[in-house]
């Protein structure tokens, strides 16, 4: 049963999120998508009632999602499905539930095969970067690198499972040069001492440290995407994968593969957050299939302020890449440089301010929270539990932003790899559709309405009445609706070419 206070919760939320869409919305807007410095700008017609009908109705229904379902019973129900997509044991073969389940044989011999594919695609990186062609779409380097493991490979981690402990070559390196020296000199560490085959590495890894690695080096991959010709030099790229390489290893070999690996290396936890929205989890050794979006709701996801700082920033880099290829966009840079600043200073201000704005409003998103619906849950937990569904608007902006991309560059990256040094001189491309824009802009809503349902489902685990719950939401979905309406305000833009960005 729904009160009647809740009912009005939701007539007022929903009336503030039509007036939200019609903020920005305009007569005619136009869904672009420039991506990682290849793409061909492009410009698609969607009308304005489009706009307003799916955003107002995208929000609408996310605040009556809020206030109406509140049976705890369903909620539980359908966070809690799963499928075992493994063949379950014989009665020959009872479980041991002393033991940790072992991986199936198919799990092993994939994973061997993805490690290969992985360093064999870290390879081709590196000697084609090094002596391909220099032209960016026809360089195998460069459409690994940002068709591959920028664009596409996010992707398959949260619209299916994620592929990169599998195929990640700098893990394969790390654990082999960590193994490899454990062996020479003959020690063992504790953890091998307890029974498993875990190496340390030669210092314990400062907890003070916690992910803030990770959170610093994803922020210098983005910038250096736009401030170093990452996306036309292939020697360059070569020579930033192989200092990728050796950031990882060393830190491996000084503080383990397992804790560098897990705190410090930016595209793993990149990789592990964006699996968490996936419909495919692996669980005791097997893969089960789940409801998309329900592993957002766990209390493991993200485990600490370097992880929420990590969560925030991966939401604010989409929005990044998206303003920097808009008009405004372009005259914000041009402005900072027409003031003296040079063009990489420049982009690392709007990089950093726009963080730093970003971390500010989910801070006060947390803190209205506590107002709102008064707990003794301290606001550290609440940011913490909150932080996952913004994952799901990360994804659903990731999938807006790069789709058209991927599959524009995909004719060129097969013709690449068939000949990696001698490609076609004109590398084929395709130019998408009309209906494009609307695909995007759908994508992004859905992850919009997701993030609502997890939180939605986080508030219902944090609180124990219903109201309480409810309006422990209303600062996140305000602070849900202000990001979707920045994300479809930039793809509702005309693209151009990032100023000062050598070509």
């Amino acid at each position: 049963m729904t009160s009647p206070i809740a009912r009005r919760h939701a007539l007022v939320v929903t009336a503030g999120a039509v007036a939200v869409s019609v903020a920005f919305a305009t007569d005619t807007v136009a869904a672009s998508n420039v991506a990682a410095g290849l793409g061909e700008d492009r410009t698609m017609t969607v009308p304005t009632w489009l706009t307003l009908l799916t955003g107002g109705a995208a929000v609408g229904a996310s605040a009556l999602l809020a206030a109406l379902v509140t049976d705890r019973r369903f909620v539980d129900a359908l966070h809690d499905w799963e499928l075992p997509l493994e063949r379950s044991r014989s009665r020959r073969e009872p479980a041991q539930p002393e033991t940790v389940p072992s991986p199936s044989r198919w799990l092993v011999v994939g994973g061997a095969v993805g490690s290969g594919l992985g360093l064999l695609a870290l390879g081709a990186v590196v000697l084609v970067g090094l002596e391909g062609p220099t032209v960016a779409t026809a360089n195998l380097a460069v459409l690994l690198a940002f068709v591959g493991v920028r664009a596409a490979l996010p992707m398959v981690a949260f619209l299916l499972v994620d592929p990169w402990p599998t195929v990640d070559p700098f893990r394969t390196l790390a654990n082999g040069a960590s193994a490899f020296l454990a062996r020479i000199g003959g020690s063992r560490s504790a953890a091998e001492t307890r029974g498993t085959s875990v190496t340390t590495g030669l210092f314990a890894y400062p907890s003070r440290l916690a992910s803030w690695p990770a959170v610093v080096g994803l922020a210098a991959l983005v910038w250096l995407e736009v401030a170093l010709p990452v996306t036309t030099d292939p020697r360059l790229l070569a020579a930033l994968a192989l200092g990728y390489a050796g950031y990882v290893v060393v830190g491996s070999v000084l503080f383990s593969p397992a804790a560098w690996i897990r705190r410090a290396d930016p595209l793993s936890t990149l990789f592990r957050l964006y699996g968490a929205v996936a419909p495919v989890q692996r669980r005791d050794g097997a893969f089960r299939l789940v409801v998309p979006g329900s592993r957002l709701r766990d209390d493991d996801v993200v485990a600490d302020a370097s992880e929420i700082a990590f969560v925030v920033l991966v939401v604010w880099e989409l929005t990044f890449n998206g303003f920097v290829v808009t008009p405004p966009g372009a005259r914000t840079i041009e402005g900072l440089v027409g003031g003296g600043l040079p063009a990489p200073a420049a982009y690392l201000l709007v990089l950093v301010g726009g963080y730093a704005l970003a971390l500010g409003l989910y801070g006060l998103a947390t803190h209205a929270s506590r107002r709102v619906a008064p707990t003794y849950l301290a606001e550290r937990l609440l940011a913490r539990r909150f932080a996952p569904p913004l994952l799901a608007i990360a994804a659903g902006y990731h999938l807006a932003h790069y789709v058209a991309f991927s599959i524009s560059l995909a004719p060129a990256t097969l013709d690449a790899a068939a000949n990696p040094f001698s490609p076609p001189v004109n590398p084929t491309t395709l130019v998408a559709p009309g209906w494009m824009g609307t695909l995007e802009i759908g994508t992004l809503l859905l992850g919009h309405l997701l993030a609502i349902w997890t939180a939605h489902a986080v508030a219902y685990d944090l609180f124990p009445g219903r109201l309480q719950a409810i309006r422990s939401q209303y600062p996140f979905v305000a602070l849900m609706v202000v990001y979707t309406a920045v994300s479809l305000w930039l793809l509702t833009m005309p693209t151009t070419q990032p100023p000062y960005v050598a070509g």
